[in-house]
Parts: C-alpha cells; structure tokens; sequence
C-alpha cells in the first residue's frame, strides 16, 4: 500500500505540475495580453477550469496525504514527503487567499476599465508568482519521484 500510495501522489503531482505549466505557458498569455481587454477570456475557462481542477487537486491531496500516513515510519521517503507537503502548502494557501480573488476581479472588468499602470501592475505580479507556483509545482513532483527512488535502492 505504501508504494502505491507514494505513485499515486507522484502522477498526480505530475498532472498538476504538467496542466499547470501549460496553463501558464499556454492559456495565460493570451489572457493578460491587453489588460483588461483580453480578460474577457478567462469567464468562458473559469468553470471548465474549476471542472478540472477541483477534482485533480482532490485526488492529489487525499492521494498525498495517504502516502505521507503510509510512509511515516519509512525514514528515507519521510523527508522528501514533509517538504513536498511545505512546497504543496506554499501553492495552496497563496492559490485560495490570493490568485482565485485577482483572476475572477480580472474576469467580471469590462474592457472600458481604465488600462492604469496600477492594473497593469498587478497583471505582472499575478503572471510571476503563478511562475512561482509552477517552480514550487515542479519540487514538489521531483521530491516525490526522488522518495520513489530511495524507496527502491
């Protein structure tokens, strides 16, 4: 159980980190291309997105906290575990405090709001430390692929 367990949350790691990315890389660009114009194209991704991610973010944690609670007594994955749950901490907490707050405000502007450097700001620091959640994503992912690997030698 422990091992499944443990590759159950390394897949889903990287699902999260792989869909994350290419949200990043790919869907977000275009999203904050001419603030707040190009924002009409987050409404139509919200629900499709809350669809997708919910369930996988759910499936990560519960598949998470099921290897962190069948490999506490292992002392070579213990460690790896603990800082990937820091790492997975530090994208969740800002995720709900923070990132769904700005990018549902972005989603109901219309585009005759004010194009301020104020807004233009916030774009640019929304974009960066979703950068940030993807680096941490990826550690997360690598942290338990490496539990995996000392499970094994």
């Amino acid at each position: 159980m422990h091992l499944l367990s443990l590759w159950t949350a390394t897949i889903a790691a990287a699902v999260v980190f792989l869909a994350g990315s290419w949200e990043r890389f790919f869907r977000m660009p275009r999203w904050f291309a001419d603030p707040p114009r190009s924002f009409a194209l987050i409404t139509p991704q919200t629900k499709h997105s809350a669809r997708f991610w919910i369930p996988v973010q759910l499936l990560f944690l519960v598949s998470f906290i099921t290897a962190l609670a069948t490999n506490w007594l292992r002392p070579a994955v213990r460690p790896y575990l603990l800082t990937a749950l820091v790492c997975f901490l530090a994208v969740t907490i800002p995720t709900a405090t923070y990132f769904v707050k700005e990018i549902l405000a972005f989603s109901k502007m219309n585009n005759d709001t004010p194009r301020t450097p104020e807004l233009l700001k916030r774009s640019r620091q929304w974009i960066q430390w979703t950068t940030s959640r993807n680096i941490l994503q990826l550690i997360s992912f690598i942290l338990l692929v490496w539990a995996l690997y000392n499970e094994y030698h």
